[in-house]
């Protein structure tokens, strides 16, 4: 199910818009952002409203994405917000129905929603695969799917897939969640590829460690749910400390300048270096090297 969560007629919603350009402020909206409610999807949301754009926060958590969208609405033009589950195809083609009879075809499209899970393979039972997949991966290809077409049609727009440095680093407990952002990073090019003509851009993003609420709702499995073992991964994010106002600067320049592949951290563009010139079997001796610390 998917239901605004202002009450905001759509002509005054777009009048407070057009006074925002009127002043000088650039609006490229409507930009839409899933996972609006914390971490890189909230910075990402507020970087947009602060740049000038009209932002649609879309999240499950309803608090999350109203507190969100009233911050966005503080900081730039009009926002509103909306609750979806993205991995419900059904709820986001909804959505998108009603997003484009009220704003009209998105200018962006953040596909930020995603969740994490640690566990060996033979850990992970079928109904967590299920779970990852289908926000992680279907969540993002619902998202294209349902505001895509629009984008097409009016021949612009910009797409902007979140993947993980991850995507691109094997591991031996992260097989699930490497599985999807390895999936969105392919899907992502090949989608750039193909809407190319049309003037849609296609860009994927591949944060590293970022300081954000991911481990409050991930799954962790067999020897990887000890609670120490969470404890210590934890820390590792709280002493990393890299914030997602980081990653949402790097959005923000991605659309910009229609990036392709955007390695964000020092660690994940390293990784993308290594990934790129490194022999498979080197990569395999380091993946299993992290699975002999587990």
């Amino acid at each position: 199910m998917t239901r605004p969560t202002t009450d905001q007629p759509p002509a005054a919603w777009w009048r407070s818009a057009r006074r925002h350009k009127a002043a000088g402020t650039r609006v490229a909206g409507p930009v839409l952002v899933t996972g609006a409610a914390s971490g890189i999807g909230r910075e990402t949301a507020l970087a947009f409203a602060r740049s000038g754009s009209p932002v649609l926060a879309v999240d499950i958590d309803e608090a999350g994405a109203r507190a969100t969208a009233g911050d966005c609405a503080r900081a730039g033009p009009p926002a509103d917000a909306y609750v979806v589950d993205v991995a419900d195809r059904q709820a986001v083609v909804d959505l998108a129905e009603k997003v484009h009879a009220i704003h009209g075809p998105l200018e962006v499209l953040v596909n930020n929603a995603g969740v994490g899970m640690s566990g060996r393979f033979l850990d992970v039972e079928p109904a967590d695969w299920d779970w990852i997949l289908g926000i992680n991966l279907m969540g993002v290809i619902h998202g294209c799917q349902a505001f895509g077409p629009a984008m097409v049609a009016c021949g612009r727009g910009h797409i902007v897939n979140m993947a993980s440095g991850l995507a691109y680093t094997p591991t031996a407990s992260e097989g699930a969640y490497v599985t999807t952002k390895a999936a969105v990073l392919a899907f992502s090019r090949c989608l750039r590829a193909d809407w190319h003509r049309h003037g849609v851009g296609v860009s994927v993003i591949c944060p590293g460690i970022v300081n954000t609420p991911i481990l409050t709702r991930a799954r962790f499995r067999g020897t990887q749910a000890d609670p120490a073992q969470v404890r210590r991964l934890a820390a590792v994010f709280r002493r990393r400390n890299y914030p997602p106002s980081r990653v949402a600067t790097a959005i923000l320049a991605a659309v910009e300048h229609d990036r392709a592949v955007v390695p964000v951290s020092p660690e994940a563009r390293l990784g993308w270096a290594l990934h790129r010139i490194l022999p498979v079997a080197v990569s395999d001796l380091l993946a299993r090297a992290g699975a002999r610390r587990d």
